[in-house]
């Protein structure tokens, strides 16, 4: 057994048990390189850096290279996400690449494939296949057109491409820590009243039709392709799509019943809301959704002091989200509170940790549900009037009072969670 075994590469092709397809190449000279598909995706790694993975149209999502993670989001952009140490913490650091730098990548990872194509087409590598009965092996034409697949995404394929996406999507919604990698579909679109969750960029907003919300479903899924394999979960946007009228509601819901029906990977729908005035959703309409998957409803709470969330233009009591939070349990989903660290900045700190901690406490939150803690600055999309923004040091502290001031929900199987959006791409 050679020194390459012991990579990455190697063990996936012995171990990965994820890719039902796989194969292992080994060049001449160079680093053993795995090839494997997976549920709605496919991998290449090379010993242990650099590793590529696709989704079956052949676009790539993730890279690491050169010490650093890449993501390709559905629009086209990339992040690039690096782990920093400050102190005794790892820290996300993410920026976006500029154009000149996202085609440079993009060309990087196509003449990886265009390379190894070529290597597979001149039979100088040495094939080895998994072990028998773990996985079946790739055979060098699925493999070889799989590769041109990926090559076939340049300039021009991935500014269709984009196109495309913007068609489809307006701008897209705040997105709750509990969706990640999920299927994103706008019910409704942009902010009602101007107010985004957090004081975000406020888009303009529209609400459609369930018939015109099938139509764009039918696009959404076009969109993603095989992606659709690679997630459980749709988030059902945006935060005021449970407030519409309950024939409608359910009509969105039915809508997604029928284009990505049980036999799809989907099984979970969820749902954000942030006003808890009326009209609030009912337990008749909980339970009917909830037959049809809603399974999760992130409440975005920016604070539970009065005078903050009058700042962010909430003005929704707090017996309003009692009622709301009983109404849901009743109905049998899970609930994930997203609540903010800096909110009311330094004027008010001191009551936005008390009043927070009150209000949450007092909802009716059991096992399975979640409190996010969520930095306000990389929420709002500019500085809200009335807040003077907490520097580091402050902003810090004000988060392990309020991790402090929660820490009771644990014994309710509440789980107490700071979270940066970072996450979202690492």
């Amino acid at each position: 057994m050679t020194e390459n075994h012991q990579t990455e590469a190697a063990c996936l092709l012995q171990s990965g048990a994820l890719y039902h397809h796989r194969i292992g190449l080994q060049p001449e000279q160079g680093e053993f390189v795995f090839a494997g598909f997976k549920q709605g995706a496919f991998s290449l790694y090379f010993g242990d850096a650099p590793i590529f993975h696709f989704d079956l149209e052949g676009r790539w999502q993730r890279a690491y290279t050169r010490d650093l993670h890449y993501l390709k989001r559905l629009d086209g952009s990339i992040h690039e996400i690096n782990r920093v140490r400050e102190g005794s913490n790892l820290v996300l650091k993410r920026r976006m690449l500029d154009e000149a730098e996202s085609r440079r990548l993009d060309s990087e990872i196509r003449e990886v494939a265009r390379t190894l194509r070529s290597d597979v087409d001149a039979r100088t590598l040495r094939i080895e296949s998994p072990p028998l009965a773990k996985a079946k092996a790739i055979d060098s034409a699925a493999l070889g057109s799989f590769l041109d697949r990926i090559a076939g995404w340049d300039d021009s394929a991935w500014s269709a491409h984009r196109r495309l996406y913007n068609d489809v999507y307006g701008p897209l919604p705040f997105t709750p820590p509990s969706c990640q990698n999920a299927v994103i579909l706008q019910a409704t679109r942009g902010d009602a009243g101007g107010r985004s969750f957090g004081g975000g960029e406020a888009h303009p907003h529209a609400v459609r039709t369930p018939r015109e919300f099938a139509e764009h479903l039918r696009t959404v899924v076009a969109l993603i392709g095989g992606r659709l394999h690679q997630t459980k979960a749709v988030f059902l946007a945006g935060a005021d799509v449970l407030r519409q009228p309950i024939d409608d509601v359910l009509g969105y819901f039915d809508a997604i019943g029928r284009a990505l029906p049980l036999s799809t990977a989907i099984e979970h729908i969820h749902v954000f809301i942030d006003d808890f005035s009326d009209p609030v959703p009912g337990v008749e309409l909980l339970e009917a959704a909830r037959k049809r998957r809603l399974s999760h409803v992130a409440l975005g709470i920016e604070s539970g002091d009065p005078v903050v969330r009058g700042l962010y233009g909430k003005t929704w009591p707090d017996e309003a989200v009692r009622d709301f939070v009983s109404r849901a349990k009743a109905s049998g989903v899970e609930l994930s509170v997203l609540t903010l660290v800096g909110a009311g900045g330094a004027e008010r700190g001191a009551d936005h940790v008390a009043a927070t901690a009150r209000l949450i406490e007092s909802l009716p939150l059991a096992r399975g549900d979640l409190v996010f803690l969520l930095d306000d600055r990389e929420i709002a999309g500019s500085t809200i009037p009335g807040a003077t923004p907490l520097d580091q040091a402050a902003w810090s502290a004000q988060l392990e009072q309020l991790r402090q001031a929660l820490s009771p929900l644990r014994d309710r199987g509440v789980k107490v969670l700071p979270y940066s959006m970072a996450k979202q791409w690492a």
